[in-house]
């Protein structure tokens, strides 16, 4: 269990702390990657999602460009 006490992100929060752009975190929302929670105006990442997608990534796993099974 995290001991971070704060339980929503917001987006330039999120991306600071996964040192990306905030673009970045809007487009994997908007892709449907990174789930949110809007709250008036804002968008907002529950916790449980970002531990999940740091535990397991987001997106679709890409396809073998190797080959190999």
């Amino acid at each position: 269990m995290s001991t971070d006490k704060k339980m929503l992100y917001g987006i330039p929060n999120l991306a600071n702390r996964w040192e990306v752009s905030k673009d970045t975190i809007r487009r994997k929302i908007q892709a449907g990657e990174i789930r949110s929670v809007r709250i008036g105006s804002r968008i907002l990442v529950p916790l449980g999602e970002i531990e999940r997608v740091e535990q397991f990534g987001v997106g679709q796993p890409r396809k073998d460009a190797g080959g190999a099974r």
